[in-house]
């Protein structure tokens, strides 16, 4: 057995297994466990004797039962691989733990490793309930234009209006990562996309977020293009943002995105800009239309003399390639005086306005 099938692959950190917590069986073609590790005992509270005195399916949650001998059939019967299949299994108490199994077969017996996902999947669907209509915000931070001294256009940013109702608003550190985990970024980024075409539309240029996920996701690019196109000309009022690492890292869907998507008039810009500076060909590829300076580089300008040459190498290369630049984090005056000299387009920060509800 390869170590590809013992490690899960979730990039999560609390996803990866974990010998010292996690489950290890073999099962026959019958579907009885013919051997188990002592972290089935610590999570069901089933003795190990009572699990393998039973078929597996007995303690499958039934909603999950078709589905799960599909899957061991697959394994036991077929000789294929599972990756990633996640069922209910019952607990001594009652109550029911959420698994997920990678398993594969020796030709006579299988065998799986298994992660306890309750505590993610709990978290999922709070956030299904929490990611709607009714909770979803949106801000808007506006954005200079150095040359005119004059708000040129806008960054929509997501918040969560709380659970508890009244006035709290959760900020996006709060509850992105768990997004990111449980994969609904994509719920956000679609409902963050309709309120920047909305924007479009009045005539106001809005910049979206877009996650890694959302740039690989070709139903979302269809969705889009269908979007965009019926609203005409207020497509050259968008910009998308994806982060310099999310494009490094999925360069192909990136470009394939962008491409798709400045057909039809709107722009691209790279966020977080100089944090994956290993190498600059990327830029080659993608039709870019701005570097958005990472923060990094912009808080510290005034006392730095690092940051301060790379921000004049980074206005530098955007100067060669025609790309705008856009400098983000400015909270004091001597920090924009700098942005200023060194020739930056655009300024964005608490400096020029802070974020406030998109009305």
């Amino acid at each position: 057995m390869g170590a590809d099938w013992i490690m899960d692959r979730d990039r999560d950190a609390d996803l990866r297994f974990d010998f010292a917590r996690d489950l290890l069986c073999a099962a026959d073609a019958n579907g009885y466990f013919t051997s188990l590790n002592g972290g089935w005992e610590r999570l069901l509270g089933w003795t190990v004797e009572e699990l393998m005195a039973r078929p597996l399916l007995d303690f499958v949650h039934p909603a999950d039962r078709d589905r799960t001998l599909e899957e061991t059939a697959k394994v036991a019967g077929r000789g294929e691989p599972v990756v990633h299949f996640e069922n209910r299994c019952r607990a001594r108490g009652g109550e029911w733990r959420w698994l997920r199994w990678s398993a594969r077969s020796d030709g006579q017996a299988w065998f799986a490793v298994v992660i306890d996902i309750t505590e993610r999947k709990d978290t999922e669907a709070r956030l299904r309930a929490l990611l709607t209509d009714d909770h979803l915000l949106a801000y808007t931070q506006p954005i200079l234009d150095q040359r005119r001294r004059s708000v040129a256009q806008e960054e929509l940013l997501v918040r969560l209006r709380g659970s508890r109702g009244g006035d709290e608003v959760i900020a996006p550190a709060d509850f992105l990562p768990d997004v990111e985990r449980c994969g609904l970024i994509g719920v956000v980024d679609r409902w963050m996309v309709a309120q920047g075409v909305a924007l479009a539309a009045r005539g106001r240029r809005a910049e979206v977020n877009l996650s890694a996920r959302s740039i690989g996701d070709q139903g979302l690019a269809a969705e889009l293009e269908e979007t965009i196109a019926r609203s005409g000309a207020s497509a050259e009022n968008l910009i998308f943002e994806i982060t310099e690492t999310a494009a490094i890292e999925h360069l192909d869907e990136a470009r394939d995105f962008a491409d798709r998507l400045t057909r039809l008039g709107c722009r691209f810009a790279l966020d977080d800009f100089g944090t994956g500076f290993g190498s600059l060909t990327y830029l080659r590829r993608l039709p870019v239309g701005y570097l958005k300076i990472d923060t990094s580089f912009v808080t510290g300008l005034a006392s730095s003399r690092e940051d301060r040459a790379m921000v004049r190498g980074i206005v530098a290369i955007a100067r060669e390639l025609g790309v705008l630049t856009v400098a983000e984090g400015i909270e004091d005056a001597a920090t924009l005086g700098l942005l200023r000299d060194y020739g930056v387009d655009y300024v964005q920060g608490y400096l020029i306005g802070p974020p406030v509800p998109l009305t």
